[in-house]
């Protein structure tokens, strides 16, 4: 959660701050601020918090710093944690002398503990945050150490996952930073140098990127060549970015949920195309795992959160009927918790679309430290999941700004559906002709899926029609399961509304207690050997009175016959399904959002990276 942006450097240094904080929104926007240290070596903050408003009343404070000759800036657009989301719990927070100004992500489990031995020895703390007593903490270390020992020195004493900027009075050509779990990369551009939560925040400056070690300090700026316990910039990692700042724009749409929705065939494409050869061969390079190892493995278990974990939920399909190797999926945040059993015969498939998913990251931790390899999937080169886990497989989707995921699913979806024939392939399952073949088949569905996506103008006049309703109902066989609970899931993060998915069998052991006329069933209806039952499912809806959407697989007349909207998607072989039958309703959950009047790409209370437990 949360967005930080620090920076150090010539020019505008608190409008790159305030432009960082604007990108990285989607981390957060329950309030915003920014420090700078003017030419006189005082610390000025501004802040705001008025939700999604925050940032547009932020920048008429940002505009009166112009001039102060600052050359260090910290930012940070939050998702509060600890503290309603008022302007004195809005960061940055700073010392009893208003010295040492902090922005931090993560939590502060030990932070009641560590307040009350401040106000013993006289500390003023003002908020309601675990933030506020690492500025404090600082203050008390720097009377006798260097600041990037006493950041070392304070950090050690801090638990839980976090990332930290600071900047400081006395050092106006110095940011700090240090990180745990949490997410944190460096970057740097001609005049200039940052760290920020993502890489959307210094896309509008940087050219170089740099990966931030856990538990080490991190200086940036002029002064940093003084520190004996920092590590500069030029120290660090470069991993490779390809994202480019007209990625973060909106080119043309009204919302970044529509422009990466339409964006959803080429993310797939690309993903395929990153993972299959021109002869049809995998291209998995970049899985540092011993294809012997991957031969004995007895059971796959895939972890994710959201909508990583439906697409797991999808992959255990493939996998187990290309691989014939059982699949456990869980949700990351429960995983670690129910004592899995789990030995060196088991792969861990991580799944997040950021890479920085707290609970992910952890699962995958235990996991190897119990003996299992690890693969992650992820959109997010260098990203802490990546380089926790063995492998790694790479969506290519882009960056992805609106907090509820479409480009990035169907992305997912595509390398879960590799790996399975890759694994087949290894374990003699498949014969390498049979599995080029699906790969090929995988490449023509991002036509099927594009031309889905050529229907959204028409889809989002027919949905529109039900954007009063109240209730909604999502129901899916198989490898459409799955798919309905991503439906139901992008409803209620963008509409707010009741929605609940269902296995269409279970409909008569009890959810069809719910149904009447108000409300509003959207079934399921791959091309697969289950069709006779799904239609035995819309009978029993439509004998409800329930208003029935069908999204269906090829044409079907007793479809039709049977629902008040019918949505036709191209008929692909039922493990591809998914790929078309999501679609219809990322749009179905859009029109419904936008008819009610509400922002598709700040759903409240959410945020993009969930890296707090």
């Amino acid at each position: 959660m949360c967005g930080i942006v620090g920076a150090v450097g010539t020019g505008d240094i608190a409008g790159a701050v305030f432009e960082g904080l604007r990108r990285l929104e989607y981390r957060g926007y329950d309030s915003a601020g920014l420090a700078i240290v003017d030419d006189a070596g005082i610390i000025e903050v501004a802040k705001a918090a008025h939700a999604r408003t925050s940032l547009a009343e932020l920048k008429d404070s940002v505009d009166a710093f112009d001039g102060r000759g600052a050359r260090v800036g910290v930012g940070h657009t939050r998702w509060a944690t600890h503290g309603a989301p008022v302007l004195v719990n809005a960061h940055p927070h700073l010392d009893c002398t208003h010295r040492v100004a902090v922005v931090h992500n993560g939590i502060v489990e030990n932070f009641r503990s560590l307040r009350e031995e401040l106000l013993e020895r006289g500390h003023r703390l003002v908020s309601d945050t675990d933030t506020e007593v690492i500025a404090h903490l600082l203050e008390e270390q720097l009377v006798d150490e260097a600041p990037d020992v006493a950041l070392a020195s304070v950090f050690a004493r801090l638990v839980g996952h976090m990332a930290i900027a600071v900047a400081l009075a006395d050092h106006p050509g110095l940011v700090l930073a240090i990180r745990r779990t949490s997410p944190l990369m460096g970057a740097r551009s001609v005049d200039a140098e940052f760290v920020a939560s993502d890489v959307p925040g210094v896309l509008h400056r940087a050219t170089e990127f740099f990966e931030v070690p856990e538990d080490e300090v991190v200086a940036i700026g002029p002064e940093a060549a003084g520190l004996s316990r920092a590590r500069r910039l030029e120290e660090l990692v470069r991993p490779q970015i390809s994202w480019t700042s007209q990625d973060v724009e909106l080119g043309g749409y009204a919302s970044f949920y529509e422009m990466e929705l339409a964006a959803g065939a080429e993310a797939l494409s690309q993903t395929v195309a990153s993972l299959v050869d021109v002869d049809g061969s995998a291209i998995m390079d970049a899985l540092d795992v011993d294809p012997f190892e991957l031969k004995r493995i007895r059971k796959v278990v895939v972890v994710g959160a959201g909508t990583s974990y439906h697409a797991g939920l999808v992959g255990r399909f493939a996998i187990e009927h290309y691989a014939r190797v059982p699949v456990e999926v869980d949700v990351a945040s429960e995983y670690r918790y129910r004592d899995p059993i789990v030995d060196d015969g088991t792969l861990v498939i991580a799944v997040s679309q950021s890479g920085e998913s707290l609970d992910t990251i952890v699962a995958v931790r235990e996991a190897m430290a119990a003996g299992a390899r690890a693969i992650a999937i992820t959109n997010v080169v260098g990203s802490q999941l990546a380089r926790v886990a063995d492998g790694v497989l790479y969506t290519r989707a882009g960056p992805e700004v609106s907090v509820a995921a479409t480009k990035t699913h169907l992305a997912q979806l595509a390398a879960l559906e590799l790996l399975a024939l890759w694994l087949g392939e290894l374990r003699g399952v498949l014969f390498p002709e049979e599995a080029i073949e699906r790969r090929r088949a995988l490449g023509e569905v991002a036509q099927a899926v594009g031309s889905v996506l050529e229907q959204t103008e028409a889809l989002g006049a027919t949905f529109r029609e039900l954007a009063s309703s109240q209730r909604f109902f999502f129901i899916g066989r198989n490898v459409a399961l799955p798919v309905a609970m991503e439906g139901a899931l992008k409803l209620k993060e963008l509409s707010y509304l009741p929605a609940e998915a269902y296995a269409a069998g279970e409909l008569k052991h009890g959810p069809i207690a719910m149904l009447d006329r108000e409300a509003v069933v959207v079934a399921l209806v791959p091309a697969d050997r289950l069709r006779p039952k799904a239609l035995a499912n819309l009978e029993e809806v439509k004998a409800r009175g329930a208003t029935l959407v069908a999204v269906v697989a090829g044409e079907d007349a007793r479809v039709t016959e049977l629902s008040d909207v019918v949505v036709e998607v191209p008929a692909t072989p039922p493990l591809l399904f998914p790929f078309v039958g999501v679609v219809p309703l990322q749009v179905f959950a859009g029109t419904i959002a936008r008819e009610r009047g509400l922002d598709l790409d700040r759903p409240r209370n959410l945020a993009k990276t969930v890296t707090v437990e």
